[in-house]
């Protein structure tokens, strides 16, 4: 697998009005429920796409991601909205600045295909949620389409599968919320 990197000097696509009609972050979010009382985190939060949404939604959010100039931006909306119940944290690929067994529910949106080692960031996932918590995975659908990485850089749903069983996890349910975008919901199971 090649692996794709982002650019953060485009960071500034990531909340554009065409990315939010292809993905909306409420009808999402609305759609893999979400509980009041629950703490998530955003990993690969990037400029906070779903981390702003989910702060509305839910007790406490983590948003992690390895890109300074991405969380810059996050803080920087977080303050001017006056939202307090999100975390900003500064993170390494496959290692999460957050206790063992801490998060009810993760999401990881767009951020897979990008993975070095997506085996140690599985597991890594694993570690810091709780039994029985919930990992939503939403990534590029294999469809050919004018947006997003190169095909040969996206994965596909038995490659998540393998990973996620193989560290712990099962399947619960998916989406397809467009021909763009796949979502997988795992549960951790050990």
């Amino acid at each position: 697998m090649t692996v794709h990197k982002f650019d953060p000097e485009n960071r500034k696509k990531l909340n554009s009005k065409q990315r939010q009609a292809i993905l909306p972050p409420i009808q999402v979010l609305k759609e893999i429920g979400l509980g009041s009382h629950d703490a998530w985190a955003d990993i690969g939060c990037g400029t906070g796409f779903f981390t702003i949404p989910f702060a509305n939604e839910v007790k406490q959010v983590y948003a992690l991601d390895i890109r300074s100039e991405m969380l810059s931006d996050l803080s920087e909306s977080l303050n001017q909205l006056e939202i307090h119940n999100v975390e900003v944290l500064q993170s390494e690929e496959s290692r999460f600045p957050l206790p063992n067994h801490l998060i009810d529910g993760v999401l990881t949106s767009l951020v897979l295909h990008e993975v070095d080692q997506p085996i140690d960031f599985f597991r890594e996932l694993n570690r810091i949620l709780q039994m029985g918590g919930r990992l939503v995975v939403i990534e590029w659908a294999k469809a050919s389409t004018k947006m997003g990485p190169p095909l040969d850089h996206r994965l596909s749903i038995q490659q998540l599968d393998d990973w996620a069983l193989e560290t712990g996890f099962i399947k619960v349910k998916s989406w397809e919320w467009s021909e763009n975008f796949i979502g997988i919901e795992y549960c951790k199971e050990r």
